[in-house]
């Protein structure tokens, strides 16, 4: 699980980050809500925990504007140490899915997050964006600012992966697995099916792949994909 913490507490930001990264999930920080949008829009996550009190832009702008953009569906959970019936209103009418007053115990932070992984089902992910491309899982269509790009069920599964956590670096054993199961057609079936999914891109004038030697492949920085 990927979860975005947007907190100005570097104590707050750094303990929900240890703790939660014990249990397995994947934590980034951003300090304030300028850094938290450029976060959202780079690397979507599956969750964001958002405080309140941030400089620049505040929790319920930002929640605000997660709501109005296409990462909509976004499961939202706000931190704040305002604790009124009137402060949790506002919070939820600007699109909170969650409230959790400090001081917080981190175990109960961790379980309302995957209560609200669950609950999000088939939400999560149904949109994504990373840099100029947007994928539309439902619709099957995959789009680079906005010119479609033609892509066979096998490619727009490979895309789907590496779009699932662009920054990270997918090995070949684990993209064949993922794609053919534990046995896939032959050595050379993962790199027939990238240079095909490169020549889609190539009527979109861009090569979002990015193939590191030895490792494996990831999607290239998204502002080298415009």
């Amino acid at each position: 699980m990927r979860v975005l913490l947007i907190e100005d507490d570097p104590v707050i930001a750094a303990n929900v980050r240890d703790y939660l990264g014990a249990l397995g999930m994947s934590v980034e920080c951003a300090p304030d809500g300028a850094a938290g949008l450029d976060a959202l829009r780079l690397r979507p996550p599956g969750i964001v925990v958002l405080d309140l009190n941030l400089p620049g832009i505040d929790g319920i702008d930002l929640c605000r504007r997660v709501r109005g953009s296409a990462d909509g569906a976004l499961p939202i959970l706000m931190l704040t140490a305002r604790d009124s019936l009137e402060s949790k209103r506002v919070g939820f009418e600007a699109g909170a899915d969650d409230y959790l007053v400090k001081p917080f115990v981190l175990d109960e932070l961790a379980l309302r997050i995957r209560a609200l992984a669950r609950r999000a089902g088939g939400r999560l992910g149904t949109v994504r964006a990373v840099g100029a491309m947007r994928m539309e899982r439902d619709a099957r269509r995959v789009t680079v600012a906005d010119r479609p790009v033609r892509l066979t069920p096998r490619s727009f599964q490979l895309v789907e992966l590496l779009m699932s956590d662009p920054d990270r670096v997918f090995s070949r054993g684990e993209l064949e697995r993922e794609i053919w199961g534990e046995h896939p057609p032959g050595s050379d079936a993962l790199r027939a099916l990238v240079a095909q999914t490169r020549r889609a891109f190539g009527e979109a004038a861009v090569d979002p792949i990015e193939n590191l030697h030895g490792h494996g492949y990831r999607l290239r920085p998204p502002d080298a994909v415009a």
